[in-house]
């Protein structure tokens, strides 16, 4: 019916309401209408009256108006916050007209703010299938989204949000709902399907580091490193020993060894109490015939009780690695070892397999240095004397027994002499003597010193000064004469007066020329290293570099020039170059130990800066431990530590 049209004077409420009932009793319902419209219309929050007009809409089957007045009256209810009402009214109106979405959606409101759920799905689902049969599908998507998002929705509730979620293109929304899922899950012990729609989650959100550590964490601990492998990474594995752990085995599957040995040195850091496990891995490389890729983690944990300052250790880590497989690198890694330890019984056992590893991969000339070496402290050693003849046989080195044989009555005879002054006198060919190919055109004049000389006085060597008191000091220690032609038979040669063997003159000028090239070298460095602090402080960044780092190739520049390249790189801004240059620094002597101190107080500092604050402490703790109280460093170290135990407690 057309709206009754509104008159400038107010309208008397009880006298039209007792014409609407006259007119009722009549049987007139139209009339009865009529009033109320006007009254309506007139008074539009006479609710009483809204309502009642509703009722008589209905006895004249005007559903579409008879429903629009009860949602009108369940509406002002609402949002007064009269929700039971309102909820009786919508009911009301439903009844009259069961397909209103409006009303379907209001009723699902109210009842998840009552905490009615069951109500709730009802409605909304409703709702969702309603607008899905009108093609509305964006529209049930939001309806069942607003279903999972309840807080008291159940996990299947929140799975269906979850599709819809996706299905709208909201992939952060949908992993939340699913991740909410997952846990209701667990807490019915319905831990496989939980663990299923956390993969699901993960998927939809690879951002998510905390997500994928924890489903790492679930199938490392169920023994499913084929699953974990789709989230581990570096970032979600953390400074979690098994996570790490199995990330590098994952790493070695893969043949990705690089990577697995950071991974596994980032462990070690972590937890160095699982350089067993790491051996125990590597040994199983070894005799599963992965040999290089098993030395990279034996070489691993060596380097990590090196570090722990456990020398025996990381000595019987890699015998225990040769007793599996001879492998060149590792075994001369193990007789630096005990050289720098002074473990000579280890040592002369290495380097017995280390020549046996040389003559097996062919190499001769090596294997035959250490055979000689060891049959000339150990004449009598019948290994030995077998070792020097098959390396001079691979050699090709005719009557190889003999030259053994000989070697083991005299090592060295006709080499050592009774008697050596350091004022030799080097005539006609000085460079022969030095077993040095002359130059061409013409030898640079040697002047010959006089034979009183001192033994500290140089001796010239064109225009190189040397002195040569260090250089013969082995064979100054052991007097002898350099033997002078003669016919009769010469004297027996007298008994050493140490238990080590001599040192012939061409091996000790040997030694004299290295160290020679190294003077030259650290020279040619010292100056590199000078030119690129000028071109520093010129400006020139790009020539600076590269003079820095050619100096820091020379060991004795090295610090300095790591130094000054991290501090040069982190002044333009590029921190990852900058900490890999302090860390060589770091790694080398320093001239001072506060010089060492703040190359590694600066290292810490970038790393944090880097978001690294697990290897900036481990950084910091090394300095407290060399340093003491240096700097800032422990209130540094207390505040990274809070910092760390509230990353994993989160």
């Amino acid at each position: 019916l057309p709206p009754f049209p509104c008159s400038s004077v107010a309208i008397d409420r009880e006298a039209t309401l007792k014409k609407a009932e006259k007119l009722l009793r009549q049987g007139k319902l139209d009339g009865a209408i009529e009033e109320y419209v006007r009254l309506v219309d007139d008074q539009p929050r006479d609710w009483n009256a809204i309502n009642a007009l509703g009722d008589l809409y209905v006895r004249a089957g005007d559903i579409d108006r008879a429903a629009a007045q009860f949602v009108r009256v369940a509406d002002h209810l609402f949002e007064e916050g009269f929700l039971p009402k309102a909820a009786a009214l919508y009911k009301k109106a439903l009844k009259v007209k069961s397909d209103d979405e409006h009303t379907l959606r209001q009723l699902g409101e109210i009842a998840a703010r009552q905490g009615l759920l069951a109500d709730a799905k009802t409605y909304l689902r409703q709702l969702a299938e309603r607008r899905r049969l009108r093609g509305d599908e964006r529209g049930a998507a939001e309806s069942l989204i607003r279903l999972g998002t309840l807080e008291e929705a159940d996990a299947e509730s929140r799975v269906a949000a979850a599709r819809a979620a996706q299905q709208l293109g909201n992939a952060a929304q949908a992993a939340a709902l699913l991740k909410a899922a997952a846990e209701e899950l667990d807490t019915q012990q319905r831990h496989a399907e939980a663990l299923d729609l956390l993969v699901d989650a993960a998927q939809l959100d690879p951002a998510d580091v905390g997500l994928r550590a924890r489903l790492a964490r679930e199938c490392v601990r169920a023994g499913h490193l084929d699953r974990a492998r789709r989230f581990l990474t570096t970032e979600s594995a953390g400074d979690d020993p098994d996570l790490l752990l199995a990330l590098a085995q994952i790493q070695l599957a893969s043949g990705q060894d690089p990577l697995a040995r950071a991974t596994f040195t980032r462990l070690l850091t972590c937890a160095p109490d699982r350089q067993d496990t790491v051996m125990r891995i590597a040994l199983e490389r070894a005799r599963g015939g992965r040999v290089e890729s098993a030395f990279g983690c034996v070489d691993v944990v060596a380097d990590a009780a090196l570090l722990g300052g456990e020398w025996d250790r990381a000595i019987g880590v890699l015998r225990a690695f040769a007793a599996e497989v001879p492998h060149v690198p590792a075994l001369i890694k193990l007789v630096e070892l005990c050289v720098d330890a002074g473990a000579d019984a280890a040592l002369r056992d290495a380097q017995g397999q280390l020549a046996d590893a040389y003559l097996l991969a062919g190499q001769g000339a090596e294997a035959r240095v250490i055979a000689e070496d060891l049959l000339d402290q150990d004449p009598g050693s019948g290994a030995h004397a077998a070792r020097l003849r098959a390396a001079l046989e691979l050699l090709g080195v005719p009557d190889a027994q003999q030259v053994v044989a000989d070697r083991r009555r005299a090592p060295q005879a006709e080499e050592t002499f009774e008697q050596v002054d350091t004022s030799i006198e080097l005539v006609d060919e000085p460079l022969a003597v030095l077993g040095a190919e002359a130059p061409a055109p013409e030898p640079p004049v040697v002047a010959n010193p006089p034979v009183n000389a001192s033994a500290d006085e140089p001796v010239v060597i064109g225009a190189l000064e040397v002195d040569l008191s260090d250089a013969l000091a082995d064979i100054g220690a052991r007097p002898a004469v350099m033997p002078e032609p003669r016919t009769e038979p010469p004297a027996a040669a007298p008994e050493p007066v140490s238990d080590a063997p001599p040192r012939d003159l061409e091996s000790v000028f040997e030694d004299f020329r290295a160290r020679v090239a190294r003077e030259q070298a650290a020279s040619d460095a010292g100056a590199q290293y000078e030119r690129g602090l000028a071109h520093l402080r010129d400006g020139h960044v790009d020539d600076a570099m590269a003079d820095l780092q050619a100096a820091a190739r020379v060991p004795l520049l090295r610090f300095k020039a790591a130094a000054a390249l991290g501090r040069l790189h982190i002044g333009c801004g590029d921190l990852e170059t900058g900490v890999e240059w302090l860390e060589r620094a770091a790694e080398a002597p320093a001239p001072t130990p506060d010089e060492g101190f703040a190359v590694l107080y600066e290292l810490a500092d970038v790393l944090e800066r880097q978001g690294e604050p697990a290897r900036a402490l481990a950084v910091l703790m090394e300095l407290d431990a060399d340093a003491g109280d240096y700097r800032d460093v422990r209130g540094r170290i207390e505040h990274l530590a809070r910092a760390q135990a509230g990353s994993h407690l989160r």
